[in-house]
């Protein structure tokens, strides 16, 4: 036995992905992922709302994989405020985010930096404030933005 070799972890392979075609077919993948966001705010918008938003391009989908695998998915749209627009997260679901939230934020701050977006925001129930702190957000009423 030899103790001259490094051991290295290996690190999952995390994609995100921008879902721009064949939204519909997507989107059967991933639905069971968002339907807990989305009835959450099922108050104020319907699955029918989102999805409509998606297919007329109003909102943006995205698909999460580690290594092969769909672990999650979110939805996105432009916020045109007075001042600036910004990325808006709007629904999410999934699993092992503390493996990918990092990633998804790198890919959804070049994208930002790219159409000259100032800020990614996000509402968020009290698990997500966790990965939020951690990752540049600051909480403003269960509201996150991180600015880029």
């Amino acid at each position: 036995m030899t103790d001259n070799v490094v051991k290295l972890e290996k690190r999952q392979v995390v994609r995100v992905e921008p879902i721009a075609e064949d939204v519909d077919v997507a989107l059967e993948k991933s639905l069971k992922m968002l339907l807990p966001s989305i009835e959450a705010y099922a108050r104020n918008v319907s699955l029918e709302d989102i999805v409509a938003d998606l297919l007329e391009q109003r909102s943006l989908l995205w698909h999460v994989y580690i290594e092969d695998t769909l672990a999650a998915a979110f939805t996105t749209s432009v916020v045109r405020h007075p001042q600036r627009q910004t990325l808006f997260i709007e629904f999410m679901g999934g699993v092992d985010m503390k493996v990918w939230m990092k990633a998804a934020l790198a890919v959804l701050s070049d994208v930002c930096r790219a159409a000259g977006l100032s800020a990614i925001e996000a509402d968020g129930r009290v698990g997500f404030s966790r990965y939020a702190e951690k990752n540049g957000f600051v909480e403003t009423h269960r509201h996150f933005e991180m600015e880029i």
